[in-house]
């Protein structure tokens, strides 16, 4: 078997570098001698077996070549394992052993100028690189560069940097492990021989979907786009939303593994730097091996981890996101998820939407108004109803007590075990809706609640007004404009189921206090969560369950404590117009 290791000797290494190569170069010789014995070893009591013997040698080659590239670096004057030391066979060994055991990565080596003829060494990743960019701006070009008759390594390298690669990004790298995540990335590495830096040059083209409207926040008015999983393609959009140079983007890299790109965004000359500091830290202090969904940063950036209630918002919707932002908030985007994380947020951020921006104020306020009417009654209905036909009985007038008696008749469970049935019910049709493709999910859920409906109460398990009251309860608990939000009330939904069957009205009040004592308790980066009620803030309360006309909301939230708070100007309205004097005027002229 030949093996492909050769002597060597540290070129100009003095002391202790000398010594630390010297030593190296020892250890990769002693592993040379082990993998020869094992090979021996292998021939002495396995003869027969040739297929396995050819494999053990195979695998052996493979490591002793990358151990022999290894070893190529580390004899070259900078004497660094994790740097490129100068030749491309022995980085062409070193990948090929790594990560070009993989099909897509694809190594080529080369002669780099027309009349002279200098090795080189070009590394991408078949798909992730844009292959036309590779061909036609790189490849061609190099190959056609006149390089003089014994040029220096640098001189050409430099030359290449400067004039023969088209490539508008190119930066310079040394260090192994950098390169490889590079490479991943969607880059091109190239190689010179001699050379001391590697060239990166930006060839990435991620396979991406094409831009579409949002299906978790649809609108009938104002603009449509959605974010898709490229950030690139994230910064672009928001780019076309704020053309201020105030934007910035904060890079960070998250998962020991999966090495995800995520940003933060904020206005520079809006913000409040407290702010930002305080999310860098969050998101910097992430330790996970793997980062695939923006929900997975999300529950870091929370203040509170144990509420119920939701703390970071998460959107799709480019419009929305670009409003927060300036309106002084931040913004995550995460690679490989189309949905943003916007934070600090308040209650009242949960129940407002884009098109409430896009339609009319009384339009919108009207919205609002519905949106908080079926919430409470998504809410108070069914615990009200079994409180009162439970525990409060003497609270119901008499025909109304004898209404309900008489829709009863007959049935065997008592109203909380009804809740528990008809909810279930719900809970499995939404689910399995969820799942199925759309057009089975339609028919699912119209058919499955009609059938379901009519026969459970010809059956006699509940009664007709059960199946009103829980109709109505599952309507306003759905009418929440952030899916975040929802889990939230359906939680709290049992929790006043439990204490109305329990106490009564007492319950429903008790559980009441509950909550509100919690909500305005939570603080989301310094920001009160139930503001603009607690701590009443009466200017504040222009954009909540009303809005006023957009020219009245002139400042920016207080509770944000933003670098400029004024948001708009407050504009004079003109005098009536006499189109009567105007046309006389022009028939003057």
């Amino acid at each position: 078997m030949a093996w492909p290791f050769r002597q060597r000797i540290p070129l100009d290494a003095r002391g202790q570098d000398q010594h630390d190569a010297s030593a190296a170069v020892s250890r990769g010789e002693e592993a040379t001698n082990q993998l020869q014995a094992a090979e021996a070893t292998l021939r002495a009591i396995a003869p027969v077996d040739a297929s396995g013997l050819k494999e053990v040698e195979t695998l052996c080659g493979h490591v002793g070549s990358w151990i022999d590239a290894m070893l190529e670096d580390l004899t070259q004057p900078q004497g660094n394992l994790n740097r490129y030391g100068g030749s491309v066979e022995a980085a062409y060994e070193r990948l090929k052993n790594t990560v070009g055991t993989s099909p897509d990565v694809v190594l080529r080596k080369f002669w780099l100028g027309s009349q002279a003829r200098w090795p080189a060494l070009l590394a991408f990743v078949d798909g992730l690189a844009d292959n036309t960019m590779i061909d036609r701006d790189i490849l061609m070009n190099l190959q056609l560069y006149p390089i003089p008759q014994g040029g220096q390594a640098e001189v050409v390298f430099e030359a290449v940097h400067q004039a023969a690669v088209a490539v508008g990004h190119v930066s310079t790298e040394a260090e192994w492990d950098k390169l490889l995540v590079k490479l991943i990335a969607g880059n091109a590495l190239l190689f010179l021989e001699g050379a001391s830096q590697v060239l990166v040059l930006d060839t990435v083209k991620f396979p991406s979907r094409s831009l579409g409207r949002s299906q978790t926040e649809p609108s009938v008015l104002g603009p449509q786009e959605a974010f898709n999983e490229i950030s690139l393609t994230q910064m672009n959009l928001l780019r076309l939303r704020i053309q201020s140079p105030g934007l910035r983007f904060t890079e960070l890299t998250l998962g020991n593994r999966s090495l995800t790109q995520v940003l933060l965004v904020h206005l520079d000359d809006v913000t409040n730097p407290a702010l930002v500091s305080a999310v860098l830290e969050r998101l910097n202090s992430i330790q996970r091996d793997s980062v695939q969904t923006a929900n997975e940063v999300a529950e870091y950036l929370a203040d509170r981890r144990w509420t119920l209630f939701p703390q970071t918002r998460q959107t799709d919707r480019v419009e929305w996101v670009a409003r927060e932002i300036m309106a002084g908030k931040v913004a995550v985007l995460v690679a490989n998820d189309p949905f943003a994380i916007i934070l600090p947020n308040t209650l009242m951020d949960f129940y407002r939407t884009t098109q409430d921006y896009a339609s009319s104020f009384w339009d919108t306020t009207l919205t609002r108004m519905v949106r908080f009417l079926a919430l409470i009654i998504g809410i108070y209905l069914m615990p009200l109803y079994i409180a009162l036909t439970s525990v409060n009985t003497d609270l119901i007038p008499t025909k109304l007590l004898l209404t309900i008696a008489g829709s009863r008749a007959g049935i065997p469970f008592p109203p909380i075990s009804e809740v528990i049935i008809m909810w279930l019910i719900i809970e499995v049709l939404r689910e399995a809706s969820a799942r199925l493709p759309q057009q089975m999910a339609t028919t699912l859920g119209t058919v499955g609640a009609v059938v379901v409906g009519t026969a459970i109460v010809k059956a006699g398990v509940v009664d007709d007004i059960m199946i009103v009251t829980v109709t109505l309860t599952a309507l306003g608990l759905f009418t929440s404009p952030s899916f975040e939000l929802t889990s939230t009330w359906r939680w709290l939904f049992w929790g006043f189921i439990v204490t109305a069957y329990v106490f009564g009205i007492y319950g429903i009040v008790l559980m009441t206090v509950i909550v509100l004592a919690h909500v305005t308790s939570l603080e989301n980066y310094g920001v009160p969560y139930f503001s603009p009620w607690g701590p009443l803030r009466v200017r504040e309360l222009s954009d909540t369950l009303i809005r006023l006309p957009l020219p009245f909301l002139t400042r920016r939230p207080l509770t944000l404590r933003t670098v400029d708070a004024r948001m708009s100007e407050r504009t004079v309205q003109a005098g009536s117009v006499d189109l009567y004097a105007g046309q006389r005027r022009a028939r003057r002229r």
